[in-house]
C-alpha cells in the first residue's frame, strides 16, 4: 500500500477517517434532530475528534508537517465544508434530480461529492411540506408561468371550457332590433376520433404525407389531417391501421401506421370547422388570397380605368357567447387588368434610360398575381440581368437538370412566353424546410408577362373619378351585403359536395343570420365657448355648429409666418384675408402674418427659409405648397417637429383656390391651427373628476421593414381636452412594454405638474393588438404598468382599466327597417350573443356612414379594478369618440386612440425621428 505521507493513497485514508467521523456525528445528533426547528444534519461547533491530524491542523489553522500537496488542499476544503454545514439546510435526496457521474474528477472534488451524499443519507426525510410551500409561493410571485402540457404545441384544437361564458351587459339606451353577419352552426353532439399517423421510413415533406394517406381515401372520405394527426367522424376498421402506400417520386413502398389516440367531442374541435369551411370554399370554386376567397367568374370590369373588382368572402368559425357561429363577411379585391410587362414598356417609353428607377418606385413592395395559378407575390426587386431565357436547377426523376423559364412554363402550364428579353421580378420568402431547424431564404423569379398588378397606386387613389367608380362596387349598402350572405348560404346548401361535407361531420348551417336586440345610447350634448350648449343629434354630426359658435378655449395667433411661392401669391393673400374675416365669430384674434416669398417650389427653398426663423418669437409656421409632394412635406415637418420645434400647417394651394369653398376650408384650417397651439374647440360632460385617459397605437412600415413607431397620448385635464404625447421608436423584436413604462411615468409626472396631484383612476385604450396577444397583455404588460405606480410613491395605487380597441374586424351590424336593412345609429352598442365567450367585451358603432356599411369597433376589457359597471364603461367609451378635433362628429375609436394613430403615422411616414419635447403638450400632429 502506498505511503500515506507521500502522494498516492492519502485521499483514501482521508475518506475512511471522514466516514468514521460522520457515523459518530449522526449517532450523537440523532436525539437532537427531533427538537430542532429545521431538520438537517447536526454539526458540532468544534472540529470532530476523529479526523486525522492533518485535517485537524488544517481546520484549526495550525501548521502541519505530516501532510502536504494536494492532500492538504483537499483537507482544507473538507474542513471548510464541514464548518459551513452548521448553517446550511439540505433538502432531502428525493428533491435532487440524479446527475451523471463526472468522468475524471479530481480526488478533492470526489471527496466533496461523497461528503454531500453521506449528509443526504444521514438526514431524516422531513421538511417536504415546507419546501412545497416555498415553491408554491415563488410560483405565485412570478408574472407568468409556463403551463406544462402533454399536448404538443402544434395541435390546433382547444377544449371547450366547462366554465360559463363571461356575460357583462349594460342597460341604458333605447333597444333596437338588429341582425349581424353571424350564422348559427347546429351540430349533432357527435364524437370525433383522433388518430396519430406515422410513416416508415419517416417522411419530412408535408405534401407527400398527404399524398401517401390519400391513396387510401376509401377508409376516410371525411377527414381533417395536418401531417401527423388525423381526425375522422367514425371509428376506423382494423385493416386501416397498417397500410402500405407508394411514393410517387421514386416508387418506393412506405408503411403508413395509424394509431388510435383518443375520442373527442366535436364541439371541442373549433379547428375542424374552419378547415371544413376552407374546403367548402374550394367546392364553390373560389380563389384564395390570404384568408379571403374570391370569385373570379363574377369579376366586375371597369374598362375605362383598366381595373376589375373580384367579389369574395371571408369566414371564421368560433364559439361566441351565443354558441357556435360562422362569421361571414363580403369583401372585394381590386385588380388591374394590365400586366407588369405592359407597365414596364410604358415606363421605358416615358422615362427612357431612367426606367429602372421609376419602375422600382412603382413596383417594389406591391403585390402581383400570377395569372396561371392565381397566387399573390410581393415584389422585392427587379433583376434586369435575368430573362426568361435564363435557366434554373430543377429535380427530374431524382436528378438535377437545368431548365429555362421558357421551357418550364411551356412544359408545366402550356404557356408560351412571347417576350424573351423582359427582365424578371424577384420575390423573397423565408420558409423552414421539413426536417431542418433553420429557416431557408428563397428567391422566387416571376415573369412580368404572366403577372397581373393588384391594388391601386397612389396616383390612382388621388384620382377622384376613379375612386368614385370603384366605390360603387366595393362600398356596398347593408341590403346588398345581407343579400350576399343569403346567396352564400344558398350556394352552400345547393352544392352537393359542400352539403355532404357538412353532413359528414354532423353539421348544418342555419338559413338566416342571427337576430339580436341591441341598444342605442342617448346623443351627447356639446359645449362651446360663451356657455353655448348644443343638444346632441342622432347622426352625431355638428359641422354647422362648429362654424357658427365660438371655440371653447381660443389661443390668439399673434406671431406667425406664411411661406409661399410667386405663383401662389394671389391665393395666399385671399387666404389671409378670409382668415381674418372668419376668426372673429370663432372667438380667435389673428394678427397680420409675416409673408415670406420663396424663389421657387423646391424643397431646399422651404428648408432654407425655415432654418432662418427664431423659434423664441414664433407661434406658428404656415407653408403653402403648389402641389402635393411627400418629400417636401416630410422635410417641412422634420424641421418644425425636430430641429426647430414650432407648430406648423402645410396647405396645398389647390384646396384654397376655389373661391366658393375658400371660406369653409379656411374655417377648418383655423380650427386646426387653434388646436395645434393648445386651444380647445368643444367639450362634453365627463363624469370623472380625477382621471387620466390614455391612448396607445403603433405604426408598422411593412415596405421598409424599419423600426416600428409607438405613440402614447395621455389627457392631463378634467374635461379630457388637453393631451400629452410621447413617441417610442421600437427596434424589431423589442418588447414594447419597456418603452411604454417610461412614457407612462412621464405622463403621470406631467399630470402632477399641471394639477398638483396624481389621478385617482387611469383608463388605457390600447389599439393595434390582435386576439393572440390578449393573454400576454393581461399576464405581462398590465403587471408591468402597475409597477410604475410605485415609482411615484409607495402609497400611490390608482384604479386601472385596460381596454383593447380592435377596429379591423369582420363583424357587421344591420338595423332592421321597413325597407330591409340600414346602418345602425351612432352609439349602437352590442354586448351579448356575438361577443367573445371568455372575455368581457362589447361592440360600438360610433360613427355615421353615408356610403357603404358601417363597421363597429370591438372593445375587450382585459383588466378593470375600478368597479365601473358595463354601462359606465360603454358610455365613457362612446363619449371619448366625440373629442377628436379634426372631425366635427364622432369617430370610430376613442379620441386618444385616433390622436395616437395620427402621431404614429406622422413619425413613421414622414419625420422618422423623435419629436422635440417642446411640443409634448400640444396637438402639433393634427
Amino acid at each position: 500500500m502506498a505511503d500515506q505521507s507521500r502522494g498516492r493513497g492519502r485521499g483514501l485514508a482521508l475518506l475512511k477517517d471522514l466516514k468514521k467521523s460522520l457515523a459518530a456525528d449522526s449517532q450523537s445528533s440523532s436525539g437532537e434532530s427531533s427538537v430542532k426547528e429545521f431538520p438537517g444534519p447536526s454539526v458540532p461547533p468544534s472540529v470532530p475528534p476523529s479526523l486525522p491530524p492533518s485535517v485537524v491542523s488544517a481546520a484549526t489553522g495550525m501548521p502541519s508537517t505530516t501532510i502536504g500537496g494536494r492532500g492538504r488542499v483537499a483537507a482544507m476544503m473538507l474542513s471548510k465544508m464541514h464548518q459551513q454545514t452548521k448553517d446550511v439546510q439540505f433538502s432531502p435526496a428525493s428533491d435532487v434530480s440524479p446527475s451523471a457521474p463526472t468522468v475524471g474528477a479530481g480526488r478533492g472534488i470526489k471527496l466533496l461529492q461523497n461528503l454531500k451524499a453521506q449528509m443526504a443519507q444521514s438526514q431524516p426525510h422531513v421538511g417536504g411540506a415546507e419546501v412545497k410551500q416555498i415553491t408554491e409561493k415563488m410560483a405565485e410571485s412570478t408574472i407568468s408561468s409556463v403551463q406544462s402540457s402533454t399536448i404538443p404545441k402544434n395541435k390546433y384544437f382547444r377544449e371547450i371550457k366547462e366554465t360559463p361564458p363571461v356575460v357583462r351587459k349594460g342597460e341604458s339606451g333605447t333597444p333596437c332590433e338588429v341582425t349581424a353577419n353571424f350564422i348559427r352552426l347546429n351540430f349533432e353532439e357527435d364524437h370525433v376520433f383522433e388518430y396519430e399517423v406515422r410513416y416508415n421510413p419517416e417522411q419530412d415533406y408535408k405534401n407527400l404525407c398527404f399524398k401517401l394517406l390519400n391513396e387510401h381515401s376509401q377508409y376516410f372520405k371525411t377527414k381533417t389531417f395536418d401531417g401527423t394527426t388525423l381526425y375522422v367522424p367514425h371509428m376506423l376498421p382494423e385493416e386501416a391501421m397498417n397500410l402500405v402506400s407508394t411514393n410517387p417520386y421514386d416508387n418506393s413502398k412506405v408503411q403508413v401506421i395509424i394509431r388510435f389516440r383518443r375520442t373527442r367531442r366535436l364541439s371541442e374541435m373549433i379547428h375542424i370547422y374552419n378547415v371544413v369551411f376552407k374546403q367548402i370554399m374550394k367546392d364553390l370554386q373560389l380563389v384564395r388570397f390570404g384568408r379571403q376567397y374570391f370569385n373570379e367568374h363574377s369579376a366586375i370590369q371597369i374598362p375605362q380605368h383598366k381595373l376589375e373588382v373580384w367579389p369574395g368572402y371571408v369566414t371564421a368559425v368560433d364559439e361566441y357567447e351565443g354558441g357556435l357561429m360562422l362569421t361571414l363577411d363580403s369583401t372585394h379585391r381590386v385588380l388591374r387588368t394590365q400586366t407588369v410587362l405592359s407597365l414596364i414598356k410604358e415606363t421605358v417609353q416615358c422615362e427612357g434610360a431612367n426606367w429602372k428607377r421609376a419602375m422600382t418606385d412603382k413596383l417594389i413592395g406591391s403585390s402581383v398575381m400570377t395569372t396561371y395559378n392565381k397566387k399573390l407575390f410581393r415584389v422585392d426587386s427587379i433583376d434586369d440581368t435575368m430573362t426568361p431565357r435564363s435557366t434554373f436547377e430543377k429535380l427530374e426523376n431524382g436528378q438535377p437538370v437545368q431548365i429555362s423559364f421558357i421551357d418550364y412554363y411551356k412544359k408545366n402550364y402550356g404557356i408560351e412566353i412571347m417576350d424573351w428579353e423582359q427582365p424578371l421580378l424577384i420575390s423573397r420568402d423565408t420558409k423552414r424546410l421539413p426536417g431542418s431547424e433553420q429557416a431557408t431564404d428563397f428567391m422566387i423569379c416571376l415573369v412580368p408577362e404572366l403577372c397581373q398588378l393588384t391594388g391601386l397606386t397612389d396616383d390612382q387613389r388621388s384620382n377622384f373619378r376613379l375612386m368614385k367608380d370603384v366605390a360603387t362596387y366595393t362600398r356596398i349598402t347593408p341590403n346588398q351585403r345581407h343579400a350576399a350572405f343569403k346567396k352564400y348560404i344558398q350556394n352552400v346548401l345547393s352544392n352537393e359536395t359542400a352539403k355532404s361535407r357538412l353532413t359528414g361531420w354532423g353539421l348544418s348551417i342555419a338559413p338566416e343570420t342571427v337576430n339580436i336586440t341591441a341598444r342605442t345610447l342617448p346623443p351627447e350634448p356639446l359645449y362651446f365657448g360663451n356657455n353655448v350648449k348644443v343638444p346632441g343629434k342622432d347622426n352625431a354630426d355638428w359641422n354647422g355648429d362648429v362654424s357658427r359658435n365660438a371655440v371653447m378655449q381660443a389661443v390668439d395667433i399673434l406671431r406667425w409666418v406664411v411661406l409661399f411661392t410667386d405663383r401662389d401669391k394671389n391665393v395666399t393673400n385671399d387666404f389671409v384675408d378670409t382668415l381674418k374675416r372668419c376668426c372673429r365669430p370663432m372667438g380667435i384674434n389673428v394678427s397680420a402674418p409675416e409673408l415670406i416669398r420663396l424663389p421657387n417650389d423646391r424643397t431646399d427653398s422651404y428648408v432654407a427659409a425655415l432654418r432662418k426663423f427664431s423659434i423664441a418669437n414664433l407661434q406658428l409656421v404656415v407653408a403653402i405648397c403648389p402641389t402635393i409632394r411627400d418629400d417636401r412635406y416630410s422635410a417641412i415637418k422634420k424641421i418644425c417637429c425636430v430641429d426647430n420645434p414650432v407648430p406648423s400647417q402645410v396647405i396645398n394651394a389647390r384646396t384654397i383656390m376655389n373661391s366658393q369653398k375658400i371660406r369653409s376650408i379656411t374655417q377648418k384650417i383655423l380650427l386646426q391651427m387653434n388646436c395645434k397651439l393648445g386651444g380647445t374647440l368643444w367639450n362634453i360632460s365627463i363624469p370623472l373628476k380625477s382621471a387620466m385617459i390614455i391612448g396607445i397605437d403603433s405604426y408598422h412600415d411593412a415596405s421598409r421593414k424599419k423600426r416600428s413607431v409607438c405613440a402614447f397620448i395621455a389627457s392631463y385635464n378634467q374635461t379630457m381636452t388637453h393631451w400629452y404625447s410621447k413617441v417610442v421608436l421600437q427596434e424589431r423584436g423589442q418588447e414594447i412594454v419597456d418603452s411604454l413604462k417610461s412614457c407612462f411615468v412621464d405622463a403621470l409626472k406631467h399630470y402632477l405638474r399641471v394639477n398638483g396631484r396624481l389621478p385617482d383612476r387611469i383608463i388605457i385604450y390600447r389599439d393595434g393588438v390582435g386576439d393572440g396577444q390578449l393573454k400576454l397583455l393581461q399576464d405581462y404588460e398590465i403587471p408591468q404598468m402597475q409597477i410604475c405606480f410605485s415609482i411615484l410613491g409607495t402609497t400611490y395605487k390608482p384604479s386601472l382599466t385596460y381596454i383593447v380597441v380592435q377596429k379591423r374586424i369582420n363583424t357587421r351590424i344591420f338595423m332592421k327597417t321597413r325597407n330591409g336593412f340600414e346602418n345602425p345609429f351612432p352609439g349602437t352598442v352590442l354586448d351579448h350573443c356575438v361577443t367573445r365567450r371568455d372575455w368581457y367585451d362589447f361592440l360600438i358603432a360610433s360613427q355615421k356612414v353615408n356610403q357603404g356599411t358601417v363597421t363597429p369597433t370591438h372593445y375587450v376589457v382585459i383588466h378593470d379594478d375600478s368597479g365601473m359597471t358595463a354601462d359606465q364603461c360603454q358610455r365613457l367609451t362612446y363619449k371619448m369618440c366625440h373629442l377628436y378635433y379634426n372631425w366635427p362628429g364622432t369617430v370610430r375609436v376613442p379620441a386618444p386612440c385616433q390622436y395616437a394613430h395620427k402621431l404614429a403615422y406622422l413619425v413613421g411616414q414622414n419625420i422618422h425621428q423623435l419629436p422635440s419635447d417642446a411640443l409634448t403638450d400640444k396637438l402639433f400632429f393634427l
